[in-house]
């Protein structure tokens, strides 16, 4: 499939189509179908609820209808290109520049928690129903199902489509900062609720520079990883805390303005050098037509 994927980069309606049609409701119909047939053999082995190990089960099983769709897309793209004797679209390794590898790590946790504070007032104005608050509360149930849906599953197949399939085809179709914006529109809707919506688009956005600028797919998943796993953390830690509960309530007044003040100039200074020494981004020819010949051995 990965040779496959280098013919194949979705513009913007075939990127909503992934989103809203493949991933929303073609994989809620399928998931809906699963957990029906498996609870006729095997009754209440699968909740749609979402507990215990029906959690990553549940939110894995959308993303198969959306990694059929992409195989089978990129597997005609690249019979047509055969046919045609076309070339694979550029497909640029990931690179740091300047930036050393252990700096760059050590930049990733304070990336998330500098965002953490800038984002926590953006929802707080927002009532929050009672079912959406269950909802969040079983996704930090602090439990292994759990942590592997939120931590791990969750950051490998998002960033995966949002930013290794959508991302990467919107590059390769538009200027930047519209794909990259786009993209972090789409991060926001599938996330299916403001309370999470509105952080995600704007995390979705530096998750998507990033992404412009290194081609690391594993960096996102890292900075994904990092933000879910605090929370996940924070909810282990104080299960009594409610999932409403804004940082700056948590803290207190006086040390979340601190900590807001000193993570706006802190991401504002990480920012500044990461766009100084990372390297250029590649250049991917918007119109490229792919009109040189394919290799002999393909």
């Amino acid at each position: 499939m990965k040779d496959y994927l280098k013919y194949y980069r979705p513009k913007l309606g075939e990127s909503w189509l992934i989103m809203l049609a493949i991933l929303l409701i073609g994989g809620s119909i399928f998931t809906g179908a699963i957990v029906f047939i498996t609870n006729l053999i095997l009754p209440d082995l699968l909740s749609l609820t979402g507990s215990g190990w029906s959690t990553p089960v549940i939110y894995v099983l959308p993303f198969l209808v959306v990694f059929l769709y992409v195989y089978l897309r990129s597997r005609q793209s690249f019979f047509d290109a055969v046919r045609t004797d076309k070339a694979p679209y550029p497909d640029p390794p990931a690179k740091l520049g300047k930036v050393p590898l252990l700096l760059y790590i050590l930049l990733l946790p304070v990336i998330i928690v500098s965002m953490s504070f800038i984002l926590d007032p953006l929802t707080d104005w927002l009532d929050m129903p009672d079912f959406i608050k269950e909802l969040f509360e079983k996704m930090t149930q602090n439990n292994l199902p759990t942590f592997l849906a939120v931590v791990i599953a969750a950051p490998l197949l998002e960033e995966w489509l949002l930013r290794a399939v959508a991302l990467k085809g919107l590059l390769q179709h538009m200027d930047p900062w519209k794909a990259i914006a786009w993209s972090a529109l789409m991060f926001g809707v599938i996330h299916f609720n403001p309370w999470q919506a509105i952080p995600a688009f704007l995390m979705g956005c530096l998750f998507g520079w990033i992404y412009y600028r290194t081609r690391s797919y594993w960096t996102c998943v890292a900075l994904h990883a990092i933000n879910n796993g605090l929370s996940f953390l924070l909810a282990g830690l104080s299960p009594q805390i409610s999932a409403d509960t804004s940082l700056r309530s948590l803290i207190g007044n006086t040390p979340y303005f601190i900590g807001l003040t000193g993570s706006l100039i802190l991401l504002i200074l990480v920012l500044y050098y990461l766009n100084k020494k990372l390297a250029p981004a590649p250049i991917l020819h918007q119109s490229h037509e792919r009109n040189e010949s394919l290799p002999a051995d393909l």
